[in-house]
């Protein structure tokens, strides 16, 4: 016991934050197990500190809904101490549990949604904006529901805020932009921050980063995020369109309540025939990977029946989303392949799903793990996975070793590298590693002068001094390039290639968001008849990362493949080196007198905050 406040005993810290620090207690009176949130000793004499402390209080205490959590008691303003005492929640928050797991299936998400629609129903139906809808401030409980918690910044609507002018209360990446402009606040505004965590769960990032607050904040005031489909195409059209309108920058544009945007993802699970999401997310948390199984198998039926129905209503590019769901889940579904096919033979079908016949879409990504970062919306309404990046890259890698000399492409490789970076989706993330060479011999080409951004080889009477097309090969993909010191233009669709007339040119590679270091160069382009491949990869930048744990130790990040490790101590900032866009990464915790900690963490190339963990070390048994 660490000591006792009123008539509880405080047994040990659970977490802290920026107002207060959460312990598990006992209730000596009612012999229960509870959790007591006290406000931090330095904020005890701040008024405006205990004003929230008790509108907390004072506001969860009015919700009795399952959803969130449950008020028992508040210390009053007249204590020397503000406490609140609260349900004890058992599982971890909603932010660690994806840490930890990963990215849910799409309907998984959509069940945690609607949980989190209902809290908000009920806060709203009590004139309460929560303000702060975020995953750290949701709670899994006894593996059978979620709790939407910390209501410490809710405002009654039409009531003036607390706060000082110009204060912004809220949480940079999830603050709806009229929070951020200090405007009026409404239901909406718990709905933009909603679909953040819709966002997160089910694509395991969240839709604003970057390198500080000023800079999340912008891009979310300005509405640049990567669209859902983008980052990972096996949610499905369906559940992407729902983030993409809870994320608008309008609040009219949103959904006018947080009944309308549960109507919606009810609509997600009755498609695959779930009728009870607290049910299915029960069982989900019961059995994650089992479950997942389940429902990738109902996914791929459900998406098959819809792209034959489509199909036979001659609706050609609904069953284009429907087969590319399928084929973002199975790479090689037999008859997801033969639909296609029998698409073809209706009319041309649409080029990039067409590139899926020949070429794995998701080459050894998992269900719930695969991740990207991209930039750009698509053009078509398919979006094919980088991982068909990633299968060409690497067949150039590995499979021209034994046979050319480094930066050569064999002819077969390059015409499948021709291909995948063709119908790739511009700006999508590639996680792999770079390969080395900076340039490399032309390659074969077969040209379509029908597709945007695609150069065609032409053959000239004279073709020394005439202009070649320059055919840009980034690793990773999700660049943006400047030739000639011109405007950087992102590398996608409409921009693949260049031409240029043969001699030296200034190059400039830009990697998205700041995953990789800038590169500059000057490249001599030889003359010629066929288009020339220029090769260029970005090595990836470092990855911060911050351990925490109870006693003073050593840190160790152990290598992994061409990724280097680090060392250092708990509580200082580790800068790990990547090989990868984003990596799992085994690290070692050490102290004398105690057990070695081993465990895994996710790092992001170039994330702007570190990732943050605790351990718990054991005494050595004597």
């Amino acid at each position: 016991m660490i000591r006792t406040l009123g008539k509880y005993e405080l047994l040990e810290e659970l977490g802290h934050g920026g107002m207060a620090t959460v312990y598990r207690a006992r209730d000596t009176l009612l012999d229960r197990a509870v959790a007591i949130k006290v406000l931090h000793p330095h904020l005890q004499k701040t008024q405006e500190a205990r004003t929230r402390f008790a509108r907390e209080a004072r506001s969860v205490a009015r919700l009795k809904h399952p959803n969130i959590l449950e008020v028992y008691e508040f210390s009053g303003n007249e204590s020397e101490e503000s406490y609140i005492a609260v349900e004890l929640l058992t599982g971890p928050t909603l932010k660690h549990y994806i840490e930890e797991k990963g990215a849910m299936p799409a309907e998984i998400a959509a069940c945690a949604g609607i949980q989190l629609c209902r809290a908000l129903e009920a806060a709203h139906e009590a004139s309460l904006v929560h303000r702060d809808v975020k995953p750290e401030n949701v709670l899994f409980h006894e593996e059978r529901c979620l709790k939407l918690t910390d209501f410490g910044i809710a405002q009654m609507v039409d009531t003036q805020s607390f706060t000082a002018t110009g204060q912004i209360l809220g949480s940079p990446g999830h603050m709806a932009p009229e929070q951020v402009d200090a405007g009026d606040v409404d239901e909406r505004s718990d709905l933009f921050s909603l679909g953040t965590v819709l966002y997160y769960i089910a694509l395991g990032r969240l839709p604003f980063t970057g390198r500080n607050p000023h800079q999340i904040i912008r891009r979310l005031v300005d509405g640049e995020f990567p669209p859902p489909l983008r980052v990972r195409p096996e949610v499905g059209e369906r559940f992407a369109s729902i983030i993409e309108r809870c994320l608008k920058r309008n609040p009219d544009e949103r959904y006018e309540s947080a009944a309308s945007l549960r109507t919606s993802l009810e609509g997600v699970l009755r498609e695959v025939e779930i009728e009870d999401a607290n049910a299915q997310l029960q069982m989900f948390l019961a059995d994650p990977d089992g479950e997942s199984e389940r429902l990738r198998s109902k996914v791929i039926a459900v998406s098959l029946g819809n792209a034959r129905a489509a199909l036979s209503a001659k609706n050609r590019s609904s069953a284009l989303l429907s087969l590319n769901r399928v084929l973002a889940i199975d790479d090689g579904n037999d008859e997801a392949l033969r639909l296609i096919e029998r698409s073809e033979s209706r009319g041309k079908v649409m080029p990039a799903l067409a590139l899926a016949c020949g070429v794995a879409v998701l080459s050894g990504a998992a269900w719930m793990g695969f991740q990207n970062d991209p930039s750009d919306t698509p053009e078509d309404p398919v979006v094919l996975t980088n991982a068909l990046v990633d299968a060409a890259l690497d067949a150039t890698d590995d499979g021209a070793a034994s046979d050319s000399a480094p930066g050569d492409t064999s002819p077969r490789d390059a015409g499948l590298l021709d291909a995948v970076v063709e119908d790739s989706a511009p700006g999508t993330f590639t996680d792999s590693a770079p390969s080395e060479g900076t340039d490399a011999e032309p390659v074969a080409w077969r040209g379509d002068s029908r597709r945007p951004g695609r150069a065609v080889g032409m053959r000239r009477e004279d073709s020394q001094g005439a202009p070649r097309e320059v055919v840009f090969r980034p690793r990773p993909p999700n660049v943006q390039i400047s030739v000639d010191n011109g405007p950087l233009r992102a590398f996608g669709p409409d921009f693949r290639s260049v031409e240029l007339t043969p001699g030296p040119h200034r190059f400039r590679f830009v990697g998205a968001n700041d995953c990789c270091e800038d590169a500059e160069f000057t490249q001599n382009i030889p003359a010629g008849e066929e288009p020339y491949a220029l090769s260029r990869a970005l090595s990836f930048r470092d990855s911060p990362l911050y351990i925490t744990a109870n006693v003073p130790a050593t840190v160790e990040v152990l290598p992994r493949g061409s990724s280097g490790g680090a060392e250092g101590r708990t509580r200082a900032l580790l800068y790990i080196p990547m090989s990868r866009g984003r990596e799992t990464r085994q690290y070692r915790v050490t102290a004398p007198g105690y057990e070695v900690y081993t465990g895994t963490v996710t790092l992001t190339a170039g994330a702007t905050t570190p990732t943050q963990t605790r351990v718990e070390l054991r005494e050595s048994p004597p």
